[in-house]
């Protein structure tokens, strides 16, 4: 087994700082920020708490906060939003119909499709979610004009808007260094 190799403090081979510069107007600095502190286990554990989630369970908890945004959708797209493996998101999604809070229906477009919806029970939780959401944007917000709020919902409506179309659009592989 191989050893790992330890390194002290001052050695020059090691640097602590981060590997892009320090910029509080860095765009990928401050989306980063926002997206950890939203996806972090802390603020999920207190948004469930919040709302009274039912279940002690981030994982149907987070398909609620999807199927709330998002509307009824297919276990697979489902699966993919949420960074999971299908037999997971099944597990995941027995557990959700066991306790109410969702039902499997077919797609209309496809016979064989199905999609997981919301059963009146997990609606009424997703809009206790998305209320706590709205307090909470609402409440970081309260020292922003009007002006600037409006300026930053058009701002990120449009963020939003490019990055679905950079997703939907051809992807080049990136080919590895042969040198």
């Amino acid at each position: 087994m191989a050893r790992v190799q330890r390194y002290e403090l001052g050695d020059p081979d090691i640097d602590l700082s981060p590997a892009i510069p320090p910029d509080p107007l860095d765009l990928r600095v401050s989306l980063a920020s926002i997206i950890h502190e939203a996806d972090s286990l802390t603020r999920r554990l207190t948004v469930m708490a919040a709302v009274d989630f039912p279940v002690n369970d981030v994982s149907m908890f987070l398909v609620v906060n999807q199927l709330s945004y998002r509307g009824a959708m297919r276990p697979s797209e489902l699966a993919e939003a949420l960074g999971t493996g299908r037999a997971n998101l099944s597990k995941i999604a027995h557990r959700l119909d066991e306790a109410g809070l969702i039902v499997r229906v077919r797609e209309p477009s496809d016979e064989r499709g199905v999609l997981l919806a919301l059963t009146p029970r997990g609606r009424e939780i997703g809009e206790r979610i998305m209320t706590h959401g709205q307090q909470y944007v609402d409440t970081m917000l309260t020292d922003w004009s009007e002006e600037d709020v409006t300026t930053l919902k058009h701002l990120l409506s449009r963020l939003a808007r490019d990055a679905m179309r950079m997703q939907q659009a051809p992807r080049k592989r990136i080919e590895p260094n042969t040198c």
